[in-house]
Formats: structure tokens, sequence, C-alpha cells
């Protein structure tokens, strides 16, 4: 053991030395965590030690109750947005598409755009050489008002899958 000591006396006063440094780091570091979580409770104690115990305590409890009516509005508000964005178009599916053969590039489309509830407007736009002609129609629980094309069939189908459904 002595041989294994003195042969290794350098290695050994090294590693007590790191040891001994790691140590020291984290007895600091500890020391400003426990710092930062006295602060709020020295705070406090000054505070009960300016104005007296009672008062600071009023003043603390009325604290609370600012914060307790400053949350149930959030909360108001947050329902409030909520039901609004139930209402907002959420469902999208679009067919890009040559109408006609004389034109290409896949400038006509389907559009259908859909409310979280199904309901919504599929826009058509058939670009032809000479002319351009827009349709819109409703879509009411994800049924339209009239016989789809194909393609708006197609888009009417990529809107509900984008809201969830198959």
């Amino acid at each position: 053991m002595e041989n294994f000591i003195n042969g290794n006396i350098e290695m050994l006063v090294l590693t007590s030395t790191i040891l001994s440094v790691v140590a020291v780091i984290t007895v600091m570091v500890l020391l400003l965590e426990v710092r930062k979580m006295r602060k709020p409770f020295i705070e406090m104690a000054d505070l009960y030690t300016d104005i007296g115990t009672e008062k600071a305590l009023e003043k603390l409890l009325k604290g609370v109750d600012e914060n307790r009516e400053f949350m149930r509005s959030q909360s108001e508000d947050i329902k409030m947005i909520l039901a609004r964005i139930d209402k907002c178009y959420s469902g999208t599916g679009i067919v890009k598409y040559n109408a006609f053969e004389d034109i290409g590039g896949m400038q006509s489309y389907s559009l259908c755009i859909l409310t979280s509830h199904r309901n919504g407007v599929i826009l058509t736009n058939l670009v032809g050489r000479n002319s351009t002609r827009g349709y819109a129609l409703e879509v009411k629980e994800g049924s339209p008002s009239r016989e789809l094309s194909e393609e708006e069939k197609e888009s009417l189908k990529y809107a509900l899958r984008s809201l969830g459904e198959k």
C-alpha cells in the first residue's frame, strides 16, 4: 500500500486538488441558489418590519386577491377567444387543374375553406384563353348546396381532412 501511495503521490495530489476545486464551485453555486430563494422571504420580512405584521399581511392578501381577479378576467378572455376561434375558417383544401385543353399551367382552381363546424364556401375559378369565370357555393355541415365537379369534391375532401375527418 505504501508503495502504491509513494508511486502515485502526484496523481493523488492532483485528484484531491481537482475534487477540492469542484467542491468549492459546487458550494458557491448552491450559495447563490439559496440567496435567490431567500430574496422573497427577506423582502416580506422587511415589509413586516417597515409597516408591521398586520398591515403587511393585509397588503399581501390584497395582492393575492388582485392576482385572483386578474386570472379570472384572463380566463373569461380566453373563453371569448376560443368561442371566436370556433367560428373562424380552419380547414382548407385546394385543387389546381387545367379546366380547358388549350390552357396549360394549371391556372384554374377549386378552393374550399371551412370552419370547425364544417360550414364554409368552395370558390372555383376557371381560366380560359379569353375569359375567366368564378363561382362560389356554400357548404353547410360538410354538404354542398349543389352538385360538385370532381375538382370541387376533391377540394372539399382535402378541407374536411385538414379538420381531422377521414
